[in-house]
């Protein structure tokens, strides 16, 4: 699915770059929270209205290195965990500690999608609670800027696979202190659009439909990513041999992310 004014003088000013390329590996700790509520609506298929909520903790490690035209990062998770109705297994979650992921931050500061290390099959279970969590964190930015961006995201594989298509707007709103840091809040609005296929016991699924949101983060003056939150609704239905006529899907996600000291 999907997220704060002091010194506003010297901020509005100031131009935030991502570290030269002369020094040494961006390394930053991070703190995933994500919440996820979901409703399908059965009564099409003789069956009854399905509601799940759960939430999950994620910790991991990020490193950011010097590369031709930007930064290779690397995502390394430290620890997993969800409440006791995380569909995900408890045994996969604690597998995948010490997983990694790899991915690319161009010199604009634009993200790549993040892809886990070959032979990490827990780890392409979880991609999905990862792949949203660091925003563009944009080059010469200063307060009063707009920008809008569109991205193409795809979890999971074959017959397994669902791809996001977003268009996002951002705006670098105020000068304002995160931490104790001086830093510039972003905001973004976005919509998005999701397609692909899921295999479930009645069969093979189709997943189509939309969704929109909105959020914050924080980027530091050294272009150091300090965090946010968003929230984002999505409208879906699912589709197969299970059911006459397509199921409603309404899903609700939250995410929030905070540096580790």
């Amino acid at each position: 699915m999907l997220p704060r004014s002091t010194g506003f003088a010297a901020l509005a000013a100031a131009v935030l770059v991502l570290p030269g390329l002369d020094r040494a590996p961006l390394i930053t700790k991070y703190r995933i929270d994500q919440s996820l509520s979901q409703e399908i609506d059965a009564t099409a298929a003789g069956g009854a209205k399905q509601s799940i909520s759960f939430s999950t903790s994620s910790f991991i490690t990020v490193t950011l290195t010097d590369s031709a035209g930007g930064k290779a990062m690397t995502v390394r998770v430290d620890s997993l965990r969800g409440d006791s109705a995380t569909p995900i297994p408890p045994a996969v979650l604690d597998s995948a500690r010490g997983s990694e992921f790899h991915g690319f931050v161009e010199r604009s500061g634009k993200p790549s999608g993040l892809e886990p290390t070959a032979g990490a099959s827990a780890a392409a279970q979880i991609q999905g609670l990862l792949s949203d969590f660091f925003p563009w964190i944009r080059t010469g930015l200063k307060v009063g800027d707009t920008w809008s961006d569109s991205t193409a995201k795809v979890n999971g594989v074959g017959a397994d696979s669902v791809t996001v298509r977003r268009v996002s707007t951002y705006k670098a709103a105020a000068s304002e202190t995160r931490q104790s840091r001086k830093a510039v809040r972003i905001t973004e609005d976005f919509t998005s659009s999701v397609a692909g296929t899921q295999p479930t016991p009645g069969g093979p699924a189709k997943i189509e439909g939309s969704g929109s949101g909105k959020g914050s983060y924080y980027v530091g003056t050294d272009g150091r990513y300090l965090g946010g939150d968003w929230q984002q609704q999505s409208s879906l239905k699912i589709s197969g041999s299970f059911a006459p006529e397509p199921l409603p899907i309404t899903i609700v996600q939250k995410t929030k992310v905070t540096t580790l000291k």
